[in-house]
């Protein structure tokens, strides 16, 4: 998973993105920036590391233990309020006042 590397500063993240680039960029760009990249110059590393997306399986990037969830809409607050206290009394006055928030499990 990427859980260490999101752990990180943004200043980690950064320097990644601009190594990326510089690997992945072919162009003049005016700037620092490695035009010649490794990858546009060498047709086996590029073999190596770029596969067309029909060809990989995606994998879930990050193992999310627990997440606090927030009615965001008025729709789902009353639609899920309906499902617990019926369509006459769905939508709790507190909704419209306050962020109502809940405990999520990544399982469910």
């Amino acid at each position: 998973t990427l859980n260490a590397f999101m752990a990180l500063s943004r200043s980690i993240w950064t320097a990644v993105r601009v190594r990326l680039f510089s690997l992945l960029v072919s162009g003049d760009y005016g700037d620092d920036t490695n035009c010649n990249s490794a990858l546009s110059s060498n047709a086996a590393l590029r073999a190596a590391t770029i596969h067309p997306v029909s060809e990989v399986k995606m994998h879930l990037p990050a193992k999310i233990g627990d997440y606090t969830d927030f009615y965001s809409s008025r729709e789902h607050a009353t639609n899920v309020g309906t499902m617990f206290r019926g369509k006459d009394n769905a939508l709790q006055p507190n909704w419209l006042h306050l962020p109502v928030g809940y405990h999520g499990r990544s399982s469910t």
